[in-house]
């Protein structure tokens, strides 16, 4: 992890993180062949593919250390996070959750830049309508 979370976690914690096909896929090509998707997603409310948690933490998360055992390749929505994208407002915000977010993204052009990021991959991974 980067200095900004190391030791942190809060991320992975109850975590709702959707999750991709294709980062399914790479997922299941990194870890040993006895691990099944169902082992690690499963299909939410709203139809997509998302993180289980165990134990109150994602299954990939490794509370001893405070790690993600997939970070190299984890997934897109991990890799923005703090920034996420508000379905209600139609906005990127910071989640609350994290209590290091200040350190991320300190200029507005990079936050823009992100934030249009994260909505192309919203529309492309998951054919998310956003305004």
């Amino acid at each position: 992890m980067t200095d900004k979370c190391e030791d942190c976690g809060e991320c992975c914690i109850r975590t709702e993180m959707i999750i991709s096909r294709g980062e399914i896929n790479t997922i299941k090509k990194q870890l040993p062949q006895s691990l099944k998707k169902k082992n690690f997603v499963f299909k939410n409310d709203t139809g997509f593919f998302q993180l289980k948690n165990v134990d109150n933490h994602c299954v990939f998360f490794d509370p001893t250390v405070k790690s993600c055992k997939i970070y190299d390749y984890r997934p897109q929505g991990c890799r923005f996070y703090p920034l996420i994208y508000n379905m209600q407002n139609n906005n990127c915000i910071f989640d609350r959750d994290c209590p290091r977010s200040n350190l991320f993204y300190q200029d507005k052009g990079s936050i823009r830049k992100k934030c249009d990021n994260l909505k192309t991959y919203l529309k492309k991974s998951f054919n998310i309508k956003l305004k």
